[in-house]
């Protein structure tokens, strides 16, 4: 009994830690707009074209922003996000394509570890997958980068409480799982390079920015958390997919990430 008494009142020092200011971002307009039109008291500043919007989220100060497309967007805001508002944990929300074959569209998947899949050594005959190198200390970065396990633990029991949107009418209710994301700077629409992704890295589903903000995060010694709910396969009809299910998938992913920052 003491035991249990020691670890909930290290892991509530551990959440509360958290919610002084927490940055929410996601790549395009359609993951942040939920989460957006629910800010309470907000204020919008502009730096270098990118528009930084403050106020509450579930009784928390949060700092939100729309990053754009793509690792070098994803990573400039996350720079930015640190220098100018200092906040103690960055969670990103989107959409991403599933690698693994038990995820399906409007499913969530919380981002144990994330690495690139586009980083490494190009041959001739295939490209050498290396970790990236910290530009401060010189030193290797590891391959893949540990989303915060406090975060992880309260998405994990969040999420058993939340009602998530289904993909269609006639689908099963979405489900929410842990694993790993490869990230580049390639929309996958290619069921050769799922099957790459999932020989290489195990992965479980794959996207544009999130091990971009991971290893800022990581350099600059910042608790962080990706989120993505699945809007395609990641296979030839991922184009089409994409652009059917990405709202709904956008929602879910935002659905899960406002029901975090309320227990943190």
């Amino acid at each position: 009994m003491k035991i249990k008494f020691i670890f909930f009142v290290l892991f509530s020092l551990s959440a509360t830690s958290f919610a002084q200011k927490i940055a929410i971002l996601g790549a395009m307009t359609e993951e942040v707009e939920l989460l957006q039109s629910q800010l309470k008291g907000v204020k919008t500043k502009e730096i270098m074209g990118f528009k930084f919007k403050t106020g509450k989220l579930n009784g928390k100060k949060v700092v939100l922003a729309e990053t754009g497309i793509g690792k070098a967007n994803a990573s400039i805001v996350t720079a930015l996000i640190i220098k100018q508002f200092s906040p103690k944990t960055i969670i990103f929300t989107g959409v991403a394509g599933a690698v693994s074959p038990d995820l399906n569209q409007g499913d969530i998947l919380i981002g144990k570890r994330l690495s690139y899949h586009d980083y490494g050594r190009l041959t001739n005959d295939s490209l050498k997958f290396y970790p990236t190198r910290n530009p401060h200390t010189k030193q290797l970065n590891p391959q893949f980068f540990l989303s915060d396990s406090t975060l992880v633990a309260v998405a994990n029991q969040v999420a058993k409480g939340i009602e998530l949107k289904k993909i269609t009418a006639d689908s099963p209710q979405p489900r929410v799982s842990a694993g790993t994301i490869v990230t580049g700077d390639t929309f996958v629409a290619s069921s050769v390079a799922v099957a790459g992704f999932r020989r290489n890295y195990q992965a479980d589903a794959t996207e544009m920015e999130g091990a971009a903000v991971a290893q800022i995060c990581f350099q600059q010694n910042l608790p962080f958390l990706i989120i993505r709910s699945i809007s395609d396969k990641a296979n030839e009809a991922a184009p089409a997919d994409f652009q059917t299910f990405k709202k709904v998938a956008a929602d879910n992913s935002a659905i899960l990430v406002k029901a975090i920052i309320k227990n943190l």
